[in-house]
């Protein structure tokens, strides 16, 4: 059985979404970022050198690591799951074109907001995301989803940096992001995944 390594709240709920929606059988287990140990009392350096989440490890004990590719890892494993379009149709492209702007534009952006002790710098950061909220409330004004018409991995891992605004203070209201967080969180893959990290409010 594939076995996910995850934290929390982190960009791993992204594929612990995907793998409840995939319909797989997986069992997870929970990693302490600083400590480097899992749930288990296991070093998780062991499995992944690098220590980061998110990690797969495969029926095969191989193991898959960065948020990109595991994701689509699980939806071409799973196509009746419709996570992601077939290689060669155009919704598929849209669909890694958004997956990595929010990797590397949305994700990549709260750096600052987590890591740094300078405030100059967390302000810098927040007025970038601010940017990229507004652009992305305009996107969604007239969509369900954010690359096609369908709910698929760029969704998935869009939702779970969203959820991290609650960190900024003072953000101004996105009702189209909202609207947006509403409906996937409403969807019963992503109630699975958030009860089994204890993040039901």
């Amino acid at each position: 059985m594939m076995r996910l390594y995850y934290s929390p709240g982190a960009c791993s709920l992204t594929q612990h979404i995907l793998l409840c929606m995939s319909g797989m059988e997986f069992s997870v287990e929970r990693v302490d970022l600083k400590t480097k140990q899992t749930e288990h009392k296991r070093d998780f350096r062991e499995v992944n050198p690098h220590g980061q989440v998110p990690t797969l490890e495969l029926d095969n004990h191989t193991i898959l690591t960065e948020n990109i590719a595991i994701a689509q890892y699980i939806a071409d494993k799973t196509p009746s799951a419709n996570l992601i379009a077939p290689v060669g149709h155009d919704d598929r492209y849209q669909t890694l074109s958004w997956l990595s702007y929010v990797a590397t534009e949305l994700h990549k952006a709260y750096g600052p907001i987590f890591k740094s002790s300078v405030q100059a710098e967390k302000d810098a950061a927040i007025k970038v995301l601010e940017d990229k909220f507004q652009a992305l409330d305009a996107r969604l004004k007239d969509r369900k989803f954010i690359a096609t018409e369908s709910f698929t991995i760029a969704d998935a891992y869009l939702y779970v940096v969203l959820r991290w605004r609650k960190i900024i203070p003072n953000l101004p209201s996105y009702p189209a992001i909202d609207s947006f967080m509403q409906r996937v969180e409403s969807l019963p893959a992503v109630q699975q995944a958030l009860k089994q990290e204890g993040l039901m409010a």
